[in-house]
């Protein structure tokens, strides 16, 4: 059995590796996968490859997982990608628990620790995708009241709401200058604007970008004036951000507690009580 362990591992390893190495290939678009329909090019290895990872992984898993791949800007990820990156991620986490037992042996704690092993790899991938999400809610909702700021400025100058959509979006960066040139893109090839925004919110799933598109979309419907709704919308947007910063500065006290109570309340302990139980110590064992 201790003979056949190099090669159990050598070989989860590199069926681990080969999936994710195969899961970071860059999806095709929609687009070019009709065009190669078109042109009758066959792809029977990926089509193979994503028919055996559906019908393991459920179409309602899928659909989350496309969700969440959006929100995150993964664009050229797909789910299968996904799966089989996990997948890979599972295999890495197997193998390192098969070491920690080979080197620890089979005693409680490394049983423990490979099984949290296993279970970190299992999740490592979601781990990733969920902190790319934050990451990019928090850079969008950042940067959104100076975009409403120029747009507001734009179309209160006079321009019509796409033609200050096109004259802002270079002034802004991150993830939320990449949708609005998305955005933009869907309108200019004939795309209803309302309806563009619209997928632009549900791709972003940002509250305060969802927000925004509501409160345009209602303003265009109703005739109001897109000027001060955008103002009005800056203003809300910043108020929310103070509020959340508010927030998470009252927040602070309550989380430190923990570290107050495992470091520091344990060493002021010591510093009091420790010379008096030396001296005790003393007394008894001269």
């Amino acid at each position: 059995m201790a003979a056949m362990s190099p090669i159990v591992i050598a070989i989860v390893g590199a069926i681990s590796v080969f999936l994710i190495g195969a899961s970071l290939i860059p999806a095709r678009s929609l687009l070019s996968k009709r065009l190669e329909r078109l042109e009758q090019i066959p792809a029977r290895s990926v089509l193979t490859r994503n028919t055996m990872i559906e019908q393991v992984i459920s179409k309602e898993h899928r659909s989350n997982q496309q969700r969440w791949l959006l929100e995150a800007g993964w664009y050229r990820v797909s789910p299968t990608a996904m799966s089989i990156r996990v997948i890979g991620s599972i295999g890495v986490g197997i193998a390192v628990a098969i070491l920690l037992l080979l080197a620890l042996g089979t005693q409680w704690y490394s049983l423990l620790l490979a099984v949290l092993v296993a279970l970190l790899a299992w999740r490592a991938p979601y781990i990733v995708l969920g902190r790319a999400i934050k990451t990019r809610r928090e850079d969008i909702s950042r940067r959104l009241p100076d975009f409403l700021d120029l747009l507001s400025s734009s179309v209160a100058a006079g321009l019509s709401l796409n033609s200050a959509m096109i004259q802002t979006a270079p002034a802004i960066e991150g993830a939320l200058r990449q949708e609005l040139d998305s955005c933009l893109s869907e309108i200019r090839l004939g795309r209803a604007r309302t309806d563009a925004l619209v997928a632009m919110a549900d791709r972003m799933n940002e509250p305060q970008t969802t927000t925004m598109v509501t409160a345009l979309v209602q303003a265009e419907k109703l005739g109001s004036n897109i000027a001060q709704v955008l103002q009005a919308l800056a203003k809300d947007t910043r108020e929310r951000r103070w509020t959340s910063a508010e927030e998470r500065a009252a927040r602070l006290p309550i989380l430190m507690l923990l570290p107050m109570a495992l470091f520091m309340l344990p060493s002021l302990y010591l510093m009091i009580f420790g010379p008096v139980a030396a001296y005790l110590y003393a007394q008894q064992h001269p």
